[in-house]
């Protein structure tokens, strides 16, 4: 896929007397892309992607970027949420008389209380879901030419003891880069994050118990079997499974995800995708309803399916060390049940973006932090600050949804009520998160640490 060059290098200049500050990404998936076009508008920093596949791309189909996600984009960058909205399909629901959009409408696909209407999250933005490869391709066109290095697999990260040095990074075909800053955005099997925290029993992610079956398939083919399908985003759910479809790429296409929570199932650790055996998942669903049956039989059987392991980061006691730091899935990889694991990637975005913006700028150099090396890890301590307690809390209450609508906890129970009453709230906290807030509150951490600096220098 070519780069094309886009308008983003006017910003802010930097004294010629001063070399840019040199920033690697680890990862051209969604959050490492946005972080690199942002960071790309300042002219004293110098920002490189690596990205392990030989071309950009998305595993999976449709993803979910919530309101919070969204704003987070047009604070970046506006032209990353215009990519968003050229290629998202948007909810053909109306507004309430509340003024809001329907987001998510969750029914029961299973006795007790079968095809019963349990909950509808709504929000003043208008609904929407978009195909990661899709908009992946919006956002390289955002990214400057010469930014990307493709078929760059990390193999580790070596930092010397001296404390200006530049990062090493070592690539599994023999090759090597430096740089002063390094962010891993390397996803869920982070090589990263094991630089982070070595030896640590949290540097890996564990499996989930569930597994998600996702095709996507041809739109007429999904309406010949299901009926009309509106452009809204419905979930059944039951005992130990979901069964969720969504239209993407302007009705072309039909997005199917079926998710089987067992926590029996066995996983093999070097190898989190495998072929899918559709009788199995089509027995899980034998007693649901018509719609989920269907939706389930639908899945193609030509060894396109796989069967997608759901993998969790356990929470770490940093995201970062030194001058390297991680974001995304690298950093909280979560499960789906809350549609909220990518947007929490945009969130790291932004908060990075702004200080490693703001705080690198030669303007801001003082006698505590000198350089900008110096600044760097005080830099990616506030992000830390900022980012974890949110981030992981996300982690924790997808999981808690996942199990609510599975019906895995016995005191809620699986009745409709019963699930309504559990799930009221756990996507507004989420959704109307203050990103304008969040930014100062970050600002104003750096500023705090800067001051006590120089004060203890006085």
């Amino acid at each position: 896929m070519s780069l094309k060059v886009s308008n983003h290098s006017k910003g802010h200049p930097a004294p010629d007397s001063n070399k840019p500050v040199e920033i690697a990404v680890i990862g051209g998936g969604i959050a490492g892309l946005i972080l690199a076009i942002g960071l790309q508008k300042y002219s004293y920093i110098n920002v490189s992607v690596y990205e392990s596949a030989h071309r950009f791309g998305e595993v999976g189909a449709g993803v979910v970027l919530g309101p919070n996600a969204q704003r987070a984009m047009q604070l970046i960058d506006p032209e990353i949420l215009e990519g968003y909205n050229r290629r998202a399909g948007f909810d053909d629901g109306v507004q309430d008389e509340h003024g809001l959009f329907p987001w998510t409408t969750v029914y029961k696909g299973q006795e007790p209380d079968l095809d019963e209407f349990v909950i509808q999250f709504k929000h003043k933005t208008r609904g929407s879901t978009v195909h990661r490869a899709h908009f992946v391709d919006e956002l390289v066109k955002l990214l400057e030419h010469g930014r990307a290095h493709l078929g760059k697999r990390l193999d580790h990260v070596y930092e010397t003891d001296a404390p200006e040095a530049p990062i090493t990074l070592h690539f599994t075909d023999g090759s090597t880069a430096s740089a002063d800053i390094v962010v891993g955005a390397d996803g869920v099997h982070s090589v990263v994050r094991k630089h982070v925290l070595p030896h640590d029993p949290t540097n890996s992610a564990f499996f989930t118990g569930t597994c998600q079956y996702r095709a996507t398939i041809p739109m007429e083919k999904a309406e010949a079997s299901l009926g009309k399908l509106d452009q809204k985003v419905a979930q059944l759910v039951g005992e130990n499974g979901t069964v969720f479809g969504i239209p993407l790429s302007n009705r072309t296409i039909y997005y199917i995800a079926v998710t089987v929570f067992d926590q029996k199932a066995p996983w093999n650790k070097d190898k989190w995708v495998a072929d899918a055996n559709i009788d199995d998942v089509k027995g899980y669903f034998a007693d649901w309803d018509d719609h989920a049956r269907k939706t389930v039989e639908l899945l193609p059987t030509d060894g396109s399916t796989m069967a997608w392991s759901v993998w969790e980061m356990p929470p770490a006691s940093t995201y970062y060390k030194g001058r390297v730091a991680i974001i995304g899935d690298a950093a909280h990889a979560s499960t789906a049940f809350q549609g909220a694991g990518a947007g929490q990637g945009v969130e790291d975005a932004l908060i990075l973006e702004k200080l490693l913006g703001k705080y690198l700028d030669p303007a801001q150099r003082c006698k505590s932090m000198p350089t900008a090396i110096q600044a760097a890890p005080h830099i990616l301590h506030v992000y830390d600050t900022v980012r974890r307690f949110r981030s992981q809390k996300v982690v924790t209450t997808s999981r808690e949804t996942g199990r609510i609508i599975t019906c895995l906890e016995p005191e809620i129970g699986n009745t409709a009520e019963a699930l309504r009453n559990a799930l009221k709230g756990r996507q507004e906290w989420i959704w109307d998160f203050d990103q304008e807030r969040s930014v100062k509150d970050a600002f104003q951490l750096f500023d705090e640490i800067k001051d006590a600096g120089e004060r203890q220098l006085m």
